[in-house]
């Protein structure tokens, strides 16, 4: 899993590592939210794991591309760090960044405003959200031809690093790239890893990815000396991102920490309670017992009680058992659907 002997594949990648690194400084988010309010309208740290929560959501039901949500996060995030928020605009702010991230990513097929609001059940207007979109925009110096550096700027950078090195498949074994995308949304859904370095958010969930993979390949284990290459590449990797050891314990413990929790599944604060509108109309076809009777009639088992007994239609004929007439043989169809 020697790289030298293919330099063309990791010279664009390594020039790409660069860039990114030489930029990181200018978008990485710097938060100071308290963990209790210390007044009536400052923004918690749960109130903004609560709308990342939400970015995420708005992410999978559009079926959108993981990068909106990184950078709509990101968006949100350093606007959060320049700008003191009250809790009633939070909602404002966290969805305006998600157009902003869909306009970057999609270009001009990302979802409408109208229709981002009456997923998300803001309390806000459209036009509440075009202001907000050019505060955060001058604010922040967004330019929909640039996209900030975020944590899986990296990430795909040191994936596509990997594989290219990945002579042996042990990679490729070890390591789910959609999972490992899902665990780096969960862990930017929390406050506590925000505040770190991009480059260390991303390397710290891809040590934890590829020991868990190493774990669960017991049954059958890769070649020792191709793990120890791997594992060898991946500490080059942090030499070239100049993450000293002592700012990366940190990093590498509070993403353990939010990927414990997730696994655990322990993050249930933030799940999002949605209310449907529907009209009285709709609302009276969505009862199923509107129409019930709570009084049946008392089945007659000894034939005391005198019931009159249902009449047979005289008009059918003797061999047909299965045209009753009365109430007790007739079924009514229901009129209820779902």
């Amino acid at each position: 899993m020697d790289p030298e002997p293919i330099p063309d594949v990791l010279e664009p990648l390594m020039r790409q590592l660069d860039d990114a690194l030489s930029l990181e400084h200018k978008f990485r988010p710097l938060l100071e939210l308290p963990r209790v309010p210390r007044e009536r309208q400052d923004v918690t740290i749960g109130i903004r794991d609560g709308s990342a929560h939400v970015l995420r959501c708005l992410k999978i039901w559009y079926d959108l591309p993981s990068d909106v949500f990184f950078i709509a996060t990101s968006l949100m995030d350093r606007f959060l760090s320049k700008m003191k928020v009250k809790a009633k605009h939070m909602a404002c702010v966290s969805i305006s960044s998600f157009q902003t991230a869909c306009r970057m990513v999609c270009g001009g097929e990302a979802p409408e405003l109208q229709d981002i609001l009456a997923i998300s059940q803001a309390k806000c207007t459209v036009a509440d959200l075009v202001r907000m979109q050019e505060v955060v925009s001058a604010k922040l110096g967004t330019e929909p031809s640039s996209q900030p550096i975020t944590p899986y700027t990296f990430l795909a950078l040191y994936h596509a690093l990997l594989t290219a090195v990945d002579r042996e498949n042990v990679y490729s074994r070890i390591v789910n790239e959609y999972e490992m995308w899902q665990l780096l949304e969960v862990v930017l859904c929390d406050a506590s890893c925000s505040n770190f370095r991009p480059s260390e958010i991303a390397l710290a969930l891809l040590c934890s990815v590829v020991d868990t993979g190493v774990v669960r390949l017991k049954t059958s284990p890769p070649p020792a000396p191709a793990v120890i290459s791997l594992i060898s590449f991946i500490a080059q990797i942090q030499q070239k991102a100049k993450i000293l050891e002592i700012e990366f314990l940190p990093c590498h413990s509070a993403v353990l920490s939010v990927i414990g929790r997730y696994n655990a599944e322990l993050q249930i604060q933030h799940r999002q309670r949605l209310v449907w509108k529907v009209s009285q109309r709709t609302l009276k076809q969505l009862r199923p017992t509107g129409r019930l009777v709570t009084t049946l009639q008392t089945i007659d088992e000894h034939g005391q009680l005198q019931i009159k007994p249902h009449s047979r239609n005289s008009s059918s004929s003797s061999n047909s058992d299965e045209n009753w007439t009365g109430p007790a043989c007739s079924r009514q169809q229901p009129t209820d659907t779902f």
